[in-house]
């Protein structure tokens, strides 16, 4: 009955917040990933935040759930398999992650910095 304008099932998210196994860009056949700091996310990601209110340029978060490792980055492109994230090896490094680990995925956004 309430299921309508928010009040019930189907209502919107308001935060994006995802689980997914995670690759380097070198097994995903992505090495100019490895340049930058930016990664790849499934299409159903995009459908989700494409609903969503989201700042631009989108940022995330990557947390590693075992390890308690964090960081951030961007995206380049949603073309990932689902259930998958590809992310630059040194980033998975850097989070002390191994090859199809879980990253918890969530959009943030991050105040401007002053000089």
């Amino acid at each position: 009955m309430w299921g309508f304008m928010g009040g019930g099932r189907g209502a919107l998210p308001d935060k994006f917040e995802e689980q997914y196994h995670c690759y380097s860009a070198a097994m995903a056949d992505k090495t100019h990933l490895e340049q930058g700091d930016k990664i790849l996310l499934p299409p159903s990601a995009f459908d989700i935040l494409a609903r969503l209110q989201v700042d631009y340029p989108m940022l995330f978060q990557l947390q590693s759930p075992d390890k308690g490792t964090l960081t951030h980055c961007g995206v380049l492109e949603f073309t990932a398999e689902e259930g998958s994230c590809v992310v630059p090896f040194w980033m998975m490094q850097n989070l002390l992650i191994e090859e199809g680990a879980v990253l918890t995925v969530s959009n943030v956004s991050l105040p401007k910095a002053n000089f």
